[in-house]
């Protein structure tokens, strides 16, 4: 049991030591940094968007704050730091879905042949 641990620990170690998080950790960081006003516009936004929502299409600000919402979250998301970070957090995160399944199938695997 100690041994699949340390596995795990040594991915772990590995992973966290990969260009590819470190870069994601720099963009995180820079995003806070860099972004802070646009984040605060486009969560404000947000808000007052979701807010005016639950009263459905008759408020008469419905289209205006949704506009806005809109506006700002494209902004935000087209940002090139923003558009790297998603970049690298689906890789990653695509990594991380193949190595699990890959485990889960030597796992099977060595599960089926110890039954026999």
């Amino acid at each position: 049991m100690e041994n699949i641990y340390n596995l795990a620990e040594e991915y772990a170690t590995q992973f966290i030591e990969s260009s590819d998080f470190k870069r994601l950790l720099e963009l995180r960081d820079s995003i806070k940094t860099n972004l802070r006003n646009t984040i605060v516009a486009f969560k404000t936004a947000e808000a007052k968007y979701l807010e005016v929502k639950e009263y459905g299409k008759y408020h008469p600000d419905l289209k205006k704050y949704q506009t806005e919402f809109m506006q700002l979250k494209s902004k935000l998301y087209k940002n090139p730091f923003v558009v790297e970070y998603k970049e690298l957090e689906r890789k990653l995160q695509s990594k991380l879905d193949s190595d699990l399944n890959d485990l889960k199938k030597s796992v099977s695997n060595k599960f089926k042949l110890s039954i026999f």
